[in-house]
């Protein structure tokens, strides 16, 4: 049975998702009260799987391959998972517009292009080198404590604080979190809601799917560590404990669950079915729309491989669409620089 209510189940269901470690850390707080079973079957509602292909005639090919990346979103807002569409534009519109400051095709591929090349995983990649230092996380504390006494961006700081005591305590293994899933998977929800409002050509849309998938192949070896990487990089990025925290991993404990089923999306289409390579057309779209540049010398610095791969890709296609940028002599420097 795909939704199981109990906690008896629900361990089995986590210890084959999380391992052993992970599944008693996210496990502990599980059912804490008589209301979770009431939300326990809300979640059952919300992450009940769309789907457009029939069951018993399905054969999953590089096409499913492709958009069940962005399953996770899927299921949260009703989408197909084995569809490019989407359903609710109106919605989809609205959440871009309201989440991301995204209301033009233009928006879309600057943030699409930051996943990319940064995304969060450079700041908390920053924050984590940082706060090893059990001084230089002593100093900040301090320092961030005063500014949040003096009412100085208390929501920003209140949540960096949780961010350093989560890190130096390394509480759910965070110090060595690779956060790369939760950029990705997030640049596909919006390569696929750019594509069904027609900011992203169809051919676009697909091609670009196709090099976030190179990343997770290159960082991940199946879908359960990809989701593993997601839902901690999300936990981290939320920020918050209390009431909120036990209602996410609820919430992402549940998700798991419906996704990793031998049934769900991520349980009938293979992490290894084969998908051709990218033309990183998103990358000479983003160069062409100027919202485009190479990594500074600092994040270039700290870049991983595939990162790096990708500013020497944006480079040299920066180089050879000069003539885009007219005369200005900034635009021309920020694609000359050594590598």
């Amino acid at each position: 049975m795909l939704f199981m209510r109990s906690p008896v189940l629900l361990l089995v269901i986590a210890l084959g998702v999380f391992g052993a470690i992970g599944a008693v850390l996210l496990l502990r707080s599980i059912f804490q009260n008589k209301s979770d079973e009431s939300t326990w079957n809300d979640l059952t509602d919300q992450h009940r799987p769309v789907r457009v292909s029939n069951p018993s005639a399905f054969t999953p090919g590089v096409y499913e391959r492709l958009v069940v990346i962005s399953a996770p979103y899927a299921l949260c807002h009703h989408d197909p998972w084995d569809h490019l569409y989407c359903s609710d534009l109106d919605d989809k519109r609205s959440m871009l517009a309201s989440g991301w400051d995204i209301h033009s095709r233009i928006d879309l591929l600057a943030q699409i292009f930051c996943l990319i090349t940064l995304g969060h995983r450079d700041e908390f990649g920053v924050e984590r080198a940082q706060w090893a230092d059990a001084s230089l996380a002593e100093a900040e504390r301090q320092e961030l404590q005063e500014l949040k006494e003096a009412g100085i961006a208390v929501q920003d700081i209140t949540e960096k604080l949780w961010r350093l005591e989560r890190m130096r305590n390394n509480d759910r293994g965070i110090q060595n979190v690779d956060f790369l899933a939760w950029d990705m998977l997030r640049a596909a929800m919006l390569t696929r809601w750019g594509a069904a409002l027609n900011w992203l050509p169809e051919a676009e849309a697909w091609d670009t799917l196709a090099l976030l998938d190179q990343a997770l192949r290159l960082h991940y070896q199946n879908w359960g560590q990809v989701w593993e990487s997601f839902r901690l990089g999300r936990w981290y990025w939320y920020s918050e404990g209390g009431e909120d925290a036990h209602y996410n991993d609820l919430h992402d404990l549940h998700r798991s669950q419906v996704l990793l089923a031998p049934e769900g999306p991520w349980g009938v289409v293979p992490w290894d079915i084969p998908v051709p390579q990218s033309s990183l057309m998103i990358l000479d779209d983003s160069i062409d729309a100027g919202v485009a540049a190479p990594l500074d010398a600092d994040e270039r610095e700290r870049a991983p491989q595939w990162e790096r791969w990708i500013d020497d890709q944006v480079i040299l296609r920066g180089q050879r669409r000069s003539q885009h940028f007219g005369t200005d002599p900034e635009r021309h420097q920020r694609f000359t620089k050594d590598t």
